[in-house]
Parts: C-alpha cells; sequence; structure tokens
C-alpha cells in the first residue's frame, strides 16, 4: 500500500480506541500533507482535518504553541509498500513493508521503518522471515556513499548515526564493521572492522582490526591489525595502517618492492612519491637501490588538454655496477619515451612518437619477461611531426624528425628536419569549360616542396663508386660514437637538400569502358654543395673534392596508362552446392618516358679517368646526396599489370536467411612486368606475381608471392654464371629462372561461439603484469584507457580472455632465392606458434614459440599460467630456455588499491646468465 493520504487518513482506526489523537500543532515545527512533511513555518496553522474516526468528545483543545526554528532542513519524502501508523501522542511514524525515505542527500531503504519526531531520529532495520532469513536490510546511502546495515539510527538534528552490522563500499574497497558510530562530519569510527578489496560478504582475505577511523575522501587510519586468509590468521602483524582514498588524484609516497638479484644484489625498486600536479599533468620521480653499488632514476609525467592533446614522457637513467675478480666495472646507461597525441579540431597539430637511448639500456634494464622482446629488438624508431592548415589559402606545411637507431651497431641515423610544402592540386580550366567530363577540363596540376637534413654516425665508404678514392680518408671510414664530443664531426656528414616537384595530369574514358590517364612531372633538386672529381696519375686515383655553394638540376617525366575492368560470370547450377563463379580481371597498361639527363652539356654528369691504363666511368656530382641525380640514361617503357580476383557464390544451409553466399577463391592473383624500348640490352623486365587466398571463413590464409628472371645464364666458371640477352624459353628453359619464392601460411583458430563478440571483448582483456610501457600502474577498468588499449593492440601476447577457452595461433613461412645458375638456397624457413588454453573456467596456459627449421633451432619461447582467484589473481611465465631464461611469479591483488600487497619470486634473465 503505498502512502499518499492526508495525515488525518494515515492515523490507524485502531489508535482512536487505544490513545486519545493529540491536536496537529503537538508539533509546532510541522505540518504533514500526504506523503510529505514540510518544514515548520513562523505561523501555525491551527486547522484541525475532520476524520470520521474521531468523535466529537475526542477532541482535544487546540493551544497555540510559540514557532521555533526547525532542525529540518529539507523536505522529507517517504513510502511504505505494506502499511504505515502514526502516533500522534508520541509523535512516532511506522512504516512496514520495503520502506523508502529520501530526505536531502540521504536515501534510506530498509524492510521497517520508524521517525521519532521528538527524539529527531530515524530508526530502520530488517525482518526475520519464517525460515530465520534477514529480509529487507537497511541500506543507508548519502552522497554516493553506500552502507549496508543490519540496524541504524541517524539523527538529522546532529547528523550523527550508530549503525551495526555495516558493509559500504568505496573506490573497490569494502569496510566491514560490527558496531559503527558516524559523527556531523561523516567520519566513521569502526569496531570490529576488516578492509578488503573481495566484494563478497565471506571475503577471501582481509585486514582485520579492533578499531578503525575513514576520513571520507581522505584515507582509512587503522590500529594494530592482521592480515587473515579465509579467518585463518598470517604472521603478517602491523601496529598501525594508513589506506588513501582520495576522491580524486592526490599526491603522495610510492613504496618500492623488494627482492634480490645474482647481478647487482639486494634492492628496493620502484620507490618514490607521486605529485598530483592538477587535472592536466601529473609526476611519478622512482628510484632503484642495490647493495652492489647500482641505482637507477626513473622520472614519468603524463598530460592532458582536453580537446588539444594528450601524451607521457619518460626518461630512465641508471648506473650499473659490475663486480670482477680484479676490478668493479661501471656503466652508465638512459632512455628517453614521450608519447604525444593531439586532439585539435584546428588547422595545427603536434605529435610525437620517441623511443631512444642508450645502446646498452633495454639489455641491462629490462629485466621482466614481459620486456624480453625490447632486450632482444636491434631498431628503434622515433620522429616529431608538426603540420599545419593555411585557413583560405590552398596550401599546407609539415615538419617532422625523424631518429632511426641501432643498439646492436650503434648506428644513428637522424633527419632534422624533414620539411614539406604543398599546394592543393588545382584544376585551372574547369570553370572555363562547361562540360565536365572534358579531358581538358580535368586538367589538373599541384605543386610540392620537400626539403631534409640528413646525417650519421656511420661510416662513409667509396667502395661501390668503382675506382680508387686518394682521399678517402677524409671521410672519415669509422663508425663515430653518437655523442656530444663527435657532433660536430658528424654533422659534417651531413647531406642537405631540396626538391620541387609539379606534376600535371589528366583523365578520360575512352569508348566507354578504358580509363586514359596521361601525365607530366617536372622535378628540380637543390643542393648547397656539390663533388668535384681530378683523376691524380700519381696515385693511379681520383680525388673527390667538395664544392660548396647553391646547385641545382632539373628532370622530367611523362607518360599515360590506360585502365579497364572485365567481368565473366560462369554459372554451374549443376554441380551441388555451386550457383556460379565469378572473374574479375583488371588489366593495365602504361608507358613512361624519361629523357637522358647524363650528357655532359647539362652539367649533371662526367666522364672522368680512374686509373693509369685511361679507364673511364660517368659520375655525377650528386653522388649520395639526400634526393639523388636526375636519370643518366634515357628510357621508354611500356608496362603490364594484371590483376585477378575469383569469387564462388554458393548455396548456404536451408533454414539461413540469406540463400546465397560469396566464397573468395582468390582474393588476388596478380602478374607484373615491363618492356624498355631505349635500352640496348635486357629490355625485358623481371616478371613480379602475387597470390593470396584465405580458407574456412579466413581462419586460414595463403600467399605466395615470387620472381622470375626471363633471360637465360651460361657457364663461365663461376657458381652464378653469366646472364645473356636471350630469352629462356628459345632455349627450352620456360618462363626462366625463379630468383624468389616466399611461401606464407597463417591459421588463426578458436571456438565459433566466442568468435561473435570477438569484437565487443576486445577491450576486456586481462593484464599479466598489471603495468604499462611506462611501468605504470594499470587501471583495470572495464574497457581501459586509450593508451591502454593502443598497449593490447602492441603487446597481444600479454593478455588473454577468459571468456575464450581455447586459441590457437600458427604461421609458417619459408623463403626460397635463387641467383643464376647457383643452387637454389632456403633464407629463411620456420614456424611460429602461440595460444591460449583454458583449463578451468578461472585457469588459462598461454604459450608462445616457435622453431627454425633452417636453424634447427627453437626460437624463444614462453610459457604461463593465469589463475583468476577472484579477488586476487595468480600470473606464472617462465621462458625454459635459451639466452633470456627466467621465470616469474607474482600473487597479488586485483584492486589497485592493495598493489603493493604481493608475494613476487622472480628470476631474470642475467641472473641465469651470470
Amino acid at each position: 500500500m503505498l502512502a499518499v493520504t492526508k495525515l488525518a487518513a494515515q492515523v490507524d482506526s485502531l489508535a482512536n480506541e487505544t490513545t486519545p489523537n493529540p491536536p496537529i500543532d503537538s508539533h509546532p515545527e510541522a505540518e504533514f500533507t500526504g506523503k510529505t512533511f514540510i518544514p515548520g513555518r513562523d505561523s501555525i496553522n491551527n486547522a484541525v482535518i475532520p476524520d470520521s474516526l474521531i468523535t466529537k468528545s475526542d477532541t482535544a483543545k487546540i493551544k497555540a504553541v510559540e514557532s521555533k526554528k526547525s532542525d529540518i532542513e529539507t523536505t522529507i519524502n517517504y513510502t511504505a509498500e505494506d502499511s504505515m501508523y502514526f502516533d500522534l501522542e508520541n509523535r512516532k511514524l511506522y512504516l512496514y513493508g520495503q520502506t523508502h525515505i529520501d530526505y536531502g542527500n540521504i536515501t534510506l531503504e530498509a524492510e521497517q521503518t520508524s521517525i521519532n519526531w521528538n527524539e529527531r531520529t530515524i530508526k530502520a532495520q530488517y525482518k526475520t522471515d519464517t525460515l530465520g532469513r534477514k529480509r529487507g536490510k537497511p541500506v543507508f546511502s548519502q552522497s554516493g556513499d553506500v552502507y549496508e546495515t543490519e540496524d541504524i539510527v541517524y539523527n538529522f538534528k546532529t547528523r550523527k548515526a550508530i549503525i551495526k552490522g555495516v558493509i559500504t563500499e568505496k573506490d573497490g574497497a569494502f569496510m566491514h564493521g560490527e558496531d559503527v558510530k558516524k559523527n556531523s562530519e561523516d567520519e566513521l569510527f569502526i569496531r570490529g572492522a576488516k578492509y578488503t578489496t573481495c566484494n563478497l560478504s565471506d571475503p577471501h582475505f582481509f585486514i582485520e582490526s579492533d578499531k578503525i577511523k575513514v576520513i571520507p575522501g581522505k584515507q582509512v587510519i587503522s590500529g594494530p591489525f592482521n592480515m587473515k586468509f579465509r579467518e585463518v590468521p598470517t604472521p603478517l602483524w602491523f601496529p598501525f595502517g594508513m589506506f588513501p582514498q582520495p576522491k580524486e588524484r592526490a599526491s603522495g609516497i610510492v613504496f618500492p618492492s623488494y627482492g634480490e638479484e645474482t647481478r647487482r644484489g639486494f634492492f628496493l625498486r620502484n620507490g618514490g612519491y607521486y605529485f598530483a600536479i592538477s587535472d592536466y599533468a601529473d609526476l611519478r620521480l622512482v628510484g632503484d637501490v642495490y647493495s652492489k653499488g647500482g641505482y637507477a632514476l626513473d622520472a614519468t609525467t603524463n598530460y592532458k588538454v582536453r580537446y588539444k592533446f594528450s601524451g607521457a614522457f619518460n626518461l630512465s637513467y641508471t648506473k650499473n655496477i659490475t663486480q670482477g675478480e680484479i676490478q668493479d666495472s661501471e656503466s652508465n646507461s638512459f632512455w628517453v619515451r614521450w608519447n604525444l597525441r593531439p586532439e585539435t579540431r584546428g588547422n595545427s597539430s603536434l605529435s610525437a612518437s620517441v623511443s631512444a637511448g642508450s645502446t646498452n639500456y633495454n639489455n641491462q634494464n629490462n629485466l621482466a619477461i614481459s620486456d624480453i622482446q625490447r632486450s632482444i629488438q636491434s631498431q628503434y624508431s622515433s620522429s616529431v611531426s608538426y603540420s599545419q592548415r593555411f585557413r583560405n589559402l590552398p596550401f599546407s606545411f609539415s615538419s617532422n624528425a625523424r631518429l632511426n637507431q641501432n643498439v646492436q651497431t650503434g648506428i644513428y641515423d637522424v633527419t632534422l628536419p624533414d620539411l614539406s610544402v604543398q599546394v592543393q592540386r588545382v584544376y585551372p580550366f574547369k570553370k572555363l569549360i562547361s562540360n565536365s567530363k572534358s579531358p581538358l577540363a580535368k586538367v589538373s596540376f599541384s605543386h610540392n616542396f620537400v626539403a631534409k637534413n640528413e646525417f650519421s654516425n656511420k661510416p662513409l665508404t667509396t667502395s661501390g663508386l668503382g675506382f680508387n678514392v686518394v682521399n678517402e680518408s677524409d671521410a672519415n671510414s669509422d663508425t663515430l660514437k653518437f655523442s656530444t664530443d663527435n657532433f660536430g664531426e658528424i654533422y659534417d656528414r651531413a647531406k642537405i637538400g631540396g626538391r620541387h616537384s609539379i606534376p600535371v595530369s589528366t583523365s578520360f574514358t575512352m569508348m566507354k569502358y578504358f580509363t586514359v590517364s596521361p601525365s607530366f612531372n617536372y622535378q628540380e633538386v637543390w643542393y648547397t654543395r656539390e663533388l668535384d672529381y681530378t683523376y691524380v696519375p700519381e696515385e693511379n686515383g681520383v680525388r673527390i673534392d667538395t664544392v660548396e655553394g647553391f646547385s641545382r638540376a632539373g628532370s622530367w617525366t611523362s607518360g599515360a596508362s590506360v585502365n579497364t575492368r572485365v567481368y565473366g560470370m560462369y554459372y554451374l547450377r549443376a554441380i551441388p552446392g555451386i550457383e556460379a563463379i565469378r572473374h574479375v580481371m583488371t588489366p593495365s597498361l602504361s608507358f613512361t618516358y624519361n629523357p637522358d639527363f647524363g650528357s655532359e652539356d647539362r652539367g649533371v654528369y662526367e666522364t672522368i679517368q680512374i686509373d693509369s691504363t685511361g679507364r673511364t666511368r660517368r659520375v655525377s656530382k650528386y653522388q649520395g646526396f639526400a634526393y639523388g641525380s636526375p636519370t643518366g640514361s634515357e628510357s621508354k617503357t611500356v608496362g603490364f599489370s594484371l590483376t585477378n580476383n575469383l569469387e564462388m557464390k554458393v548455396r548456404t544451409k536451408k533454414d539461413s536467411v540469406n540463400e546465397f553466399k560469396k566464397v573468395k577463391v582468390f582474393e588476388n592473383l596478380s602478374m607484373n612486368t615491363g618492356y624498355n624500348f631505349a635500352a640496348d640490352s635486357f629490355k625485358l623486365s623481371n616478371v613480379s606475381w602475387n597470390a593470396r587466398t584465405s580458407f574456412f571463413n579466413k581462419n586460414v590464409s595463403l600467399t605466395l608471392s615470387g620472381n622470375f628472371d626471363p633471360y637465360q645464364y651460361i657457364e663461365d666458371g663461376t657458381e652464378r654464371g653469366r646472364r645473356v640477352d636471350r630469352y629462356a624459353w628459345n632455349n627450352g628453359n620456360g618462363l626462366g629462372s625463379l630468383n624468389r619464392l616466399n611461401t606464407a601460411v597463417s591459421i588463426n583458430l578458436r571456438p565459433k561461439s566466442s568468435k561473435k563478440n570477438n569484437d565487443d571483448n576486445s577491450g576486456r582483456d586481462q593484464n599479466t603484469n598489471g603495468f604499462d610501457e611506462f611501468n605504470n600502474e594499470i587501471d583495470n577498468s572495464q574497457y581501459g584507457s586509450e593508451e591502454q588499449k593502443e598497449y593490447i593492440k602492441r603487446n597481444p601476447n600479454e593478455y588473454v580472455d577468459f571468456d575464450v577457452p581455447w586459441t590457437l595461433r600458427v604461421s609458417y613461412n619459408i623463403n626460397r632465392s635463387k641467383n643464376g645458375l647457383a643452387d637454389p638456397e632456403i633464407s629463411s624457413h620456420g614456424i611460429q606458434f602461440s595460444g591460449t588454453l583454458g583449463l578451468t573456467e578461472k585457469t588459462q596456459i598461454t604459450f608462445n614459440s616457435g622453431y627454425d627449421v633452417k636453424n634447427k633451432d627453437f626460437t624463444q619461447t614462453r610459457l604461463g599460467v593465469m589463475r583468476d582467484l577472484h579477488c586476487w589473481s595468480l600470473n606464472f611465465s617462465w621462458v625454459p630456455f635459451g639466452r633470456y631464461q627466467s621465470f616469474a611469479l607474482t600473487i597479488r591483488p586485483k584492486s589497485a588499491l592493495l598493489q603493493d600487497l604481493k608475494l613476487e619470486k622472480r628470476r631474470s634473465f642475467q641472473d641465469f646468465f651470470n
């Protein structure tokens, strides 16, 4: 029964027989209207609402009462599904059956509730059914905090409460208490307290203390406490505890982990301080200390400006001391990581992806099994990009800086800057010609200018020139150490240049089915220096001098292409299950003309004597420059390519909604070649081909690619033989020699039921180590942040989906090459496999391995066991053999609040190595 009646109607008829009804103004602060309790007013309405149950003789005399200030701050709303009873004499209201009370930011739900206007209190409790079960336990909510209780008394004047048998949750942590007192500041004083992150009423583990104080939005302070598992005490006793519970990010201490390494001794790792600078940035400063003298420092900042950009910056520095039999050795290393992601919708954007540092950093400091791939990685690339579009102007600008680092060879390739100015495509005749399909109306051109400055510490060599260079020592053939001391010498090797490009093109349809696209492109290269070659008879070699000053050279090419598409359909209704086969061919024919810019009158190439016998060679004054030289020979090349696509239309099951479905026989089957009419020999280019298909609903894919050399080879005493200008098929050798053949097979299997929701659940994978690439704790939200999703894409083997019982991924590759008459050789041949296996609903086994068939050895192998322990997780990773043999076992709570409460045992590959 919903209580929505007037006050007089709310009075139980039984009250008339037991107690006299007091007048309504006996409660001077307020009056009742329906289900609401309205705060008192300055004047009293002394009118009495008549009730048929109240006799004339029972009517009490009404006396004016002086108004006083009310303790009620806002409206009280109350409902009861069963019944309610109002005791006018004692000024008490009793609610029965799924009661509900709203008072400001307070909500109270219970099976039974009473309001005492004299004491200004609300009391709620549960009801026991015939089976002894507790029904309708009180649930008290205030400002988003929810308290599940067995009994509660709340005073709305003092805002204090006495609670028994409370369970409340805040930021993933659950507080259980036998007796709780709540003061007017909403602080809780709890006796018989249990603090846990397990959401069960009977938690698997908890921190038990006789006294705990909870300061909302700040911290939980505990007296002496003990860690218990399933009510079983552990030796973990502590005199006091402080557990932060900030509503927002707050600064605080980052507690270190401890352990031991063979190489660096006992350690305290990742201890320091976290600074919550603002809503837009934070800073994490941590360090490592080792008993054998080494140390490490790490600084990480995350930043975000809404609608503009977000990212992170990390700088790590380590000093390692390795003890030797005679003398200890020291090594210093650093690493920088920087990510910047633009979110602006304006005309400019800045982005960065930087990962660079000392060559020995990753090998010495990536000790976790999940970091092994980073330890064996040799190539690292970094880039910073800025782009700008100009409003109301038809061009754009971009600038890039790039760094490619090989940590094995110590070679750094730097491009700083790489500039580009691009003019949007312009149609000069479009508005002058009424027919928009006219070839002249489609004529367009644009202007692109690029410039870059490249330098590297790798050695300069002239061995590819084919002659002796007498001043080669000046070029410095050694790899320089990439440091500030050598930067001047490294920069002297810089390649600075620019290139203009003006492409002009149009297109039109010929004979309805053919698309013709003529084109013309003018290019011009600009440099700040050029090379000068001088033959030195005394040393029987050539001296190469660098001449500073502006230098330029222009070139152009022209051409045209013709494309069409041919469809063929062949019906096969006579074959059961097959309706038809469709074949799509896309042939393309092109012609490209490159003039000869190698004549000496153009000033780019010259012919020089290279030795005492009088031999000569044509060389370019831009040899090895940033954008090269114009072509030194004429070419008139006809290119031909053919792409095929083959599909079948098959009948589906009778109960299917769609009667037919498409099945691709060949997703791509293509070949291409070319013929140069201007070449004096070997006019026909090699024939390249590619085939790709998939089977079993794309679970198995097959890719084949190769290259044919159409010319004949004859024996000349060498293993390779000599290539002659005669076609192989003229000598009965078929299409020629197969120079290259690559075969790749990929298999991706999982249960059919899990594929349907695969995309929807992509963000729910479990993290195996709990940390991102900057070694920061990952927030285990439902779908994760954008940074975590990106990390999952880069590291798929570190995640499993417990909803999928098993997965299997297998890839097989074999690459075969042949050079002339030499025997074919296998350049690479191997198989990789990985997957997961769910032994139970909560246990997953992961594996990642492979076998190198050519070298007859297993590749890097990694095994893992992940166990979901409800509120805890167990992760075990093992590399059983190889250079990076290691293992790690971690048991920890899932909640980030107790991230330091963990049991960990690990042994890094360096411990095994030492």
